[in-house]
């Protein structure tokens, strides 16, 4: 009784947790959360370096790796960003212009000013504000809040021990990149030439040589064929060299920058795109790692706390942390899914349905299965326990009722039969 007590309230707990998820993930559709991560994941794939702040009523804001310097601490925490952007005085508010010193000349041509944004982080809180002209912004201050509830992320794609900043996707094959940019060039330059026709004719021959340029398709003229020749660069095989290597490379790249190369056949196994999956997460897991800790940890900590903040789910227990698990097995909920069918598939396959279906729980199986599938109010399409008892009790109370029908009938119908005046 303890242990299924025990499980009831784990899918309970389960099916809460899954609500929540939901929530802060609609709550995040629509502050426009996803097209900022897409810009940042670009960003670190190019400069391997990159800002992001996450407010808590508007879209994310995203600064390039020209915007800002930064300073870390030995653990690779970032402990100072200084931020540049340019605004117009015009879009400053008048307060702020007038305690800044700004003024507006209407008989001049308005110039940009630099906002310089200043992020701090000491003890485990994070403090930002704004300087104008090496004056801080009026009321642009914040109050120390805790590190993973400040919306402030410096990501890097590459972790580099001992400097500041990260190294870029690009870089690492950088070498590659060039390679094939030139080949490119060489085989576009080469198609160039080799695509103009040039004739020679014998300076002998008795052909015209105007009388064959003005020749249209279908003319005739009087000539000899054999004195006529048409140039070429005779530089197939050489350039064939390129195009082969050009190809190696270019394999490459797409290989590792996740391009689909599967195989050009008609039957293309879900087994070989498994493994070239997990070949490709493989050369990755370094990287997946720092965006666990950098990037998604930050990100999913701040919503749920802002999420919070708006009375859209309960605070989150201190013991209760999300847990941000990388590589191939984190590929979203489709991946547990995947799990749960194979292991059911397997599992009837051998036992057979019937000894499957005795042996398994089916509703937390169900439970399991449709929060794993982000199904919204599970708990009004799954029976609950009481409800199943009753229905078990009228199926048993029918089936009692079905088996006394006959001898009921049979006693009524003997009854029905009997001479009154027997026994008299």
């Amino acid at each position: 009784f303890a242990a299924a007590q025990l499980q009831a309230d784990k899918n309970d707990v389960d099916t809460r947790l899954s609500q929540v998820a939901e929530t802060t993930a609609a709550m995040m559709d629509d502050l426009k959360v996803r097209p900022a991560l897409a810009e940042v994941i670009k960003q670190l794939i190019a400069a391997g370096n990159v800002v992001a702040y996450l407010p808590q009523d508007r879209a994310p804001r995203v600064y390039r790796i020209d915007q800002f310097v930064l300073k870390r601490d030995n653990y690779g925490q970032f402990t100072d960003i200084i931020i540049q952007e340019k605004v117009w005085p015009s879009t400053l508010p008048e307060a702020v212009r007038t305690a800044l010193g700004v003024k507006l000349d209407p008989n001049t041509d308005e110039k940009q000013i630099d906002v310089y944004t200043v992020v701090e982080q000491r003890d485990g809180k994070v403090t930002h504000w704004q300087e104008i002209e090496g004056k801080e912004v009026p009321g642009s201050k914040s109050d120390p809040i805790p590190t993973d509830q400040a919306g402030w992320l410096a990501p890097r794609w590459t972790v580099v021990p001992g400097s500041d900043y990260g190294r870029s996707h690009v870089t690492e094959y950088l070498g590659d990149l060039l390679s094939m940019d030139d080949n490119y060039k060489a085989i576009t330059q080469f198609a160039a030439i080799a695509s103009r026709v040039v004739t020679v004719v014998n300076p002998n021959s008795s052909l015209d040589v105007a009388e064959l340029a003005a020749a249209e398709s279908g003319d005739y003229i009087y000539g000899e064929p054999d004195t006529i020749q048409t140039l070429g660069l005779n530089k197939s095989q050489d350039f064939a060299v390129i195009k082969d290597v050009t190809a190696t490379i270019e394999a490459r790249v797409k290989e590792a920058f996740l391009v689909a190369n599967y195989r050009d056949a008609e039957r293309v196994t879900a087994e070989e795109i498994r493994s070239q999956s997990e070949e490709l997460e493989n050369g990755l897991g370094g990287t997946f790692s720092v965006l666990a800790s950098e990037l998604q940890q930050p990100i999913a900590a701040r919503y749920l706390y802002v999420a919070a903040q708006r009375k859209l789910i309960p605070a989150i227990p201190e013991g209760i942390r999300p847990k941000i698990v990388t590589g191939l097995a984190a590929l979203g909920r489709a991946a547990e899914v995947n799990r749960l069918r194979t292991f059911a598939a397997d599992a009837i396959q051998i036992l057979t349905p019937q000894v499957f279906a005795s042996l398994v729980n089916a509703p937390a199986f169900l439970s399991r299965l449709g929060n794993e599938h982000g199904v919204s109010s599970l708990e009004t399409l799954l029976k609950t326990e009481d409800q199943m008892a009753q229905e078990q009790q009228q199926a048993m109370a029918q089936q009692a009722m079905q088996a006394a029908t006959p001898a009921i009938a049979e006693a009524a119908i003997g009854a029905a039969t009997q001479d009154p005046n027997q026994g008299t």
